[in-house]
């Protein structure tokens, strides 16, 4: 009897003891991570119910705090000067050390397909991967989620820049981040969020965009068909699918020919990608704790499948940014990158039916509803036949110095954009707002210019660039319109005859003078 007792109590107490769960930070706080510098940042995490966490820090700072009823956890520690590296000290019911931590600005790079292009899949990738030791950098890509719901957390590693480990990192991104590195000398952590063929409704929360016409029409879709959707009718589809694939693979082998695509088991429409604001709710939100210098945004290839979605964008692009500063709590500098030249090239003098003119002109009209959005043209580096233009250490090089010069006051050259214009007789003068110590005719006369008169109707015009009161400005003019009111620049999906540049390099983005209706009957 008292052994039976005894190992019954035993059992008993085993069973009653309760199980203390250990302290567990977030994914984006582990070994070789880069935190933001000389700020309040916040550290967060799971652990038990009321349990006391601590977090300490090798510069000296500390905080301490209790677990809520949830598990969840969270302090504020002052961050130190550029530098490193240092160790993050967590304790509750165990001890965790991350170790080489970087105290450095930390850049956000999100969008679609040309933000996920690897530097591996660039032109002349090969030499610059060669040089990428830079131990000053890191990056960290997120985990796809694409979720109905905000989560908290998400899944990605911080990796040391080296050769090996920046060949399938964002190019934009990581060229990008090279030359701010090289340039500030302090460390430069890189979070890339992005997937390709997505629309900016999907990287926006719902609760900003839910009365919004086009958001409303890319969920409803989605909506009906995930009314019929279940999991076992999407299995036995996929189970036909695959057998009929089966059949025309072994056939098209047989005949030496290249065979269809293996089918994918359905997923639930409402978790997909482009199911509005879910890449937000699992791919940004859970970044909005972590403290950031800033954003660099490449998308907007979707979205310019009409007209209207292009206009809209500029809409859509300032309702975006002002929710990602609000749910971060701080108003941080967010760059574009303007769609480059794409398609068949530019023939006559508006093409008025193309839609990237539109969308180009969005990145900048952003900017007059949401102050800091910032953008810079791309319009000599695309290709015609490919949507996903491989030179991207320009598009890196022009992003970096917007970027010193911008946020970090560097007299480096930007995009010259057009700034106001005047009607002088049978000419127009269009100002810029930056042109560096001049404007430039690359390789020859001007071309791409349009003008047109109150009739609307454009036509070919000539441009040539003075200097008035020491400033260089553009006179365009067409002897066929005598009393000119508007003028277009570059106003095609494929500018290929683009010359007009800052003398330091800097293409001019295409704009107009007018307001007219892009929009058909409107």
């Amino acid at each position: 009897m008292k052994s039976h007792f005894y190992k019954l109590s035993l059992i008993t107490g085993i069973i009653s003891t309760p199980v203390l769960a250990d302290i567990k930070p977030a994914e984006l706080f582990v070994n070789h991570m880069v935190i933001q510098r000389d700020t309040e940042a916040t550290i967060w995490g799971t652990a038990d119910p009321n349990e006391k966490v601590t977090v300490k820090a090798s510069w000296g700072a500390a905080g301490k705090t209790l677990a809520d009823k949830e598990g969840k956890w969270s302090v504020k520690l002052q961050t130190p000067h550029a530098g490193g590296p240092h160790n993050l000290y967590l304790e509750g019911n165990n001890k965790i050390e991350i170790k080489d931590v970087l105290s450095g600005d930390v850049w956000l790079c999100a969008g679609q397909s040309n933000m996920q292009v690897t530097v591996s899949s660039t032109t002349n990738s090969k030499p610059a991967i060669a040089k990428a030791n830079y131990p000053g950098i890191r990056t960290f890509v997120i985990d796809r989620n694409p979720t109905n719901k905000k989560t908290n957390d998400c899944g990605g590693e911080w990796k040391v820049c080296t050769p090996q480990s920046i060949k399938k990192f964002s190019a934009v991104g990581y060229f990008t981040g090279r030359d701010l590195h090289t340039d500030l000398n302090v460390p430069i952590g890189l979070i890339g969020s992005y997937w390709g063929g997505t629309y900016i409704e999907s990287w926006t929360p719902w609760e900003v965009q839910k009365y919004d016409l086009i958001a409303q029409s890319r969920k409803i879709p989605l909506d009906k068909k995930a009314a019929s959707y279940t999991p076992e009718s999407a299995k036995a589809n996929y189970e036909k699918q695959l057998e009929r694939w089966k059949d025309k693979a072994a056939k098209a082998k047989q005949a030496k020919k290249r065979g269809p695509r293996k089918p994918s088991l359905a997923q639930d429409p409402k978790l997909n990608q482009n199911y509005p604001a879910n890449l937000y709710n699992g791919m940004i939100h859970p970044l909005t704790s972590f403290a950031i210098k800033g954003a660099i945004w490449y998308q907007g290839e979707n979205n310019a499948t009409s007209m209207g979605d292009a206009v809209h964008y500029r809409v859509q692009l300032a309702r975006m940014v002002n929710s990602w500063r609000q749910a971060w709590g701080i108003d941080f500098p967010f760059y574009s990158v303007q769609l480059p030249n794409f398609k068949q090239a530019q023939t006559k003098p508006v093409e008025s039916d193309n839609i990237w003119p539109a969308i180009r002109e969005s990145y900048v009209l952003a900017d007059g509803k949401t102050p800091d959005i910032f953008t810079s043209t791309m319009i000599d580096l695309g290709e015609a036949k490919d949507i996903h233009p491989r030179n991207k250490q320009d598009v890196g090089k022009r992003m970096a110095s917007t970027i010193l010069n911008k946020t970090y006051g560097k007299k480096t050259p930007t995009t010259p954009f057009m700034k106001s214009y005047e009607i002088d007789g049978n000419k127009i003068i269009i100002q810029f707002d930056y042109t560096g110590s001049g404007l430039l005719a690359k390789g020859g006369k001007l071309k791409a210019f349009a003008i047109a008169g109150k009739d609307q109707k454009f036509v070919w015009a000539d441009a040539e660039i003075i200097n008035k009161e020491g400033v260089d400005c553009l006179v365009v003019s067409s002897s066929l319109i005598k009393n000119p009111v508007a003028v277009r620049y570059a106003w095609a999906d494929n500018p290929a005859e683009c010359k007009l540049y800052s003398k330091e390099g800097f293409p001019a983005s295409p704009f107009r003078t007018d307001s007219w209706s892009l929009i058909p009957n409107k």
